[in-house]
């Protein structure tokens, strides 16, 4: 089982590699989990845990990829989709103490995507908005 940050990020890093183009770098990967606030759906117990999904997102300089993660072991499973990085557009980006968020949106989704991240993760979270010019507080 996956626990530590580093590993994650190294599994995750190894499953997301099968996308990249020949000497194509990884600029930053997050550990993130949809849907609404997580402070909600761990109040819902395992019913919340029906409406989440677990992420690996990382970005390179020419797309974003999504790396789905399994929820009980944290290990990669498969890469669930792949997207030019000038197709993406990220909104609400909101820094908070705890659990960040921020939407992603393509053109072909109806709706954007809320991604929650937790702090341990702030430091790659922050290239990861960086890379899309969002300003970072």
């Amino acid at each position: 089982m996956a626990v530590r940050k580093e590993t994650i990020k190294q599994q995750a890093n190894e499953m997301a590699a099968q996308a990249l183009q020949p000497g194509e770098p990884i600029i930053s990967g997050v550990y993130a989990i949809t849907g609404p606030s997580p402070w909600l759906m761990n109040q819902l117990g395992l019913l919340g845990q029906l409406f989440i999904d677990y992420y690996y997102v990382a970005v390179t300089p020419q797309q974003i990829i999504f790396v789905k993660m399994n929820r009980i072991s944290n290990r990669p499973k498969e890469i669930a989709f792949t997207a030019p990085l000038q197709s993406v557009r990220i909104s609400n980006y909101n820094r908070a103490a705890l659990w960040s968020s921020f939407h992603y949106q393509t053109p072909a989704a109806q709706k954007p995507l809320r991604l929650n991240v937790h702090r341990i993760w702030r430091q790659e979270l922050d290239a990861l908005i960086g890379a899309f010019g969002v300003p970072v507080a």
